[in-house]
């Protein structure tokens, strides 16, 4: 087929906006170059920004979130340094160390203006098994332990060896040793009867005079007003009575297991004291004693062996530490008559100017000491903590020229910013500095 004219011209392009050039002044203006590996780097970080804000708007608000962190965190430490406001205050007090020469001091049981002492009284049975050496022929007295009691009169009651004490049951018993009985004393508005503890014997040997627990009376106070208000009760049961055959130990044998019964006695029983002694107190081992009785043997589990017994009485003198610290120590320094001290009685040596004092009835005690310890001036902590409330700590020396017993204190208040102490006593603490190496 024949193509007409039109058909082999070819049609006008249209221009579109493709088409149209740019000129060459604008190109390096709005070309931008591909993203380099930094920049996507950076995109892919930010993931709370749009693609398209340029960094420094990224950067600057990740400054913000720290500004705003840090001050929130200065805030809150802030608030907690002001609520846990308190303070402290650590004072050095005034010491001196007092030496002691084997000086004599004195002490009563009872009595005002003077250096008083307790007696504490302790007591234990301890036995041990030995192999008997034969039989021997036994004519042996029953005894027990009983408390003489004195309600007649303040003044001590003296009753002499083979003192008469009769049981219930009419059987007789005597004491083995002269003994003295306290007066009564009035404790507290009551009227207390003094005790005293001692071992009795039967008065014949066998076993009839064994017994259980009993009342005494005492027939030689018949017929006086003392008859009813001196008297006894049984402790222990009277036991050990006995006549005829009965395994026996050698002498020998007897002294050493007596030795060792009394060394354990004695110290079992002031470990004990020592453990019991409420808190104010102080115990002096060496001004203490023991005295020990022998009981009757008993027959042993094992076969051909019997066990000796042995029974401590415990007596140890206790003072009040605050008194002993301030006689101590009067002796040798000028004490104000409000002032008080606390002596370190540990390397002190105590000893008693009579070794054969009887602490059970003694009303009296002569002591010496030796040794040197270091004296601390004690302080009101209490009227103290009262006096520094609220002030600034610059009132310190002129709150502190009311304790003289003092020589130095450092006050410690937080927060660091404060410079008073807290309106609340219960947030001020007061602490001694140690005076060990003074």
């Amino acid at each position: 087929m024949a193509k007409s004219v039109e058909d082999m011209i070819v049609p006008e392009k249209r221009r579109s906006i493709r088409d149209i050039p740019i000129p060459a002044n604008r190109r390096r203006a709005t070309s931008v170059p591909p993203p380099t590996i930094d920049r996507v780097e950076r995109s892919t970080t930010q993931t709370s920004v749009s693609p398209g804000m340029p960094p420094v708007r990224r950067r600057r608000s990740r400054a913000k979130v720290w500004i705003v962190t840090f001050l929130s965190i200065f805030v809150l430490v802030f608030a907690l340094l002001a609520f846990f406001n308190s303070s402290s205050l650590v004072y050095t007090p005034k010491s001196t160390s007092v030496a002691f020469s084997r000086d004599n001091f004195t002490a009563k049981r009872e009595g005002e203006g003077s250096l008083l002492f307790s007696v504490v009284k302790l007591s234990r049975d301890l036995g041990k098994e030995v192999a008997a050496s034969g039989e021997t022929e036994v004519n042996r007295k029953a005894s027990g332990t009983i408390v003489v009691y004195n309600n007649a009169s303040a003044e001590p009651q003296r009753l002499i060896a083979t003192t008469r004490f009769e049981a219930a049951n009419g059987k007789v018993y005597r004491v083995a040793k002269d003994i003295v009985v306290p007066g009564k004393m009035t404790v507290g508005g009551v009227v207390k009867p003094g005790t005293l503890e001692t071992l009795i014997y039967a008065d014949e040997a066998g076993e009839t005079y064994n017994m259980g627990l009993s009342d005494f009376t005492l027939p030689g106070l018949k017929g006086s007003e003392r008859y009813n208000t001196i008297y006894a009760r049984s402790k222990t049961a009277m036991a050990g009575g006995f006549v005829g055959k009965e395994k026996g130990v050698s002498e020998e044998d007897k002294t050493r297991v007596s030795g060792e019964l009394e060394t354990t006695l004695k110290t079992d029983l002031t470990s004990e004291a020592l453990s019991q002694v409420p808190d104010g107190f102080v115990l002096i081992p060496a001004l203490s004693s023991v005295v020990y009785e022998d009981l009757p043997q008993s027959q042993a589990a094992g076969a051909d062996k019997v066990t000796i017994n042995k029974k401590g009485n415990f007596y140890g003198v206790m003072f009040k530490t605050k008194e002993l610290s301030n006689s101590l120590t009067k002796k040798k320094v000028t004490i104000n008559k409000d002032e008080s001290v606390d002596l370190d009685l540990a390397n002190l040596t105590f000893a008693f100017t009579n070794p054969q004092v009887d602490l059970a009835s003694v009303s009296e005690i002569n002591f010496s000491v030796s040794g040197t310890g270091l004296a601390v001036w004690s302080s009101d902590e209490v009227a103290l903590k009262a006096d520094l409330v609220g002030h600034n700590k610059k009132d310190l020396p002129l709150i502190l020229n009311n304790y003289p017993s003092i020589v130095s204190a450092r006050p410690i208040i937080r927060p660091f910013w404060k410079s008073s102490f807290p309106s609340d006593a219960s947030k001020i603490m007061v602490e001694r500095e140690s005076t060990d190496n003074k």
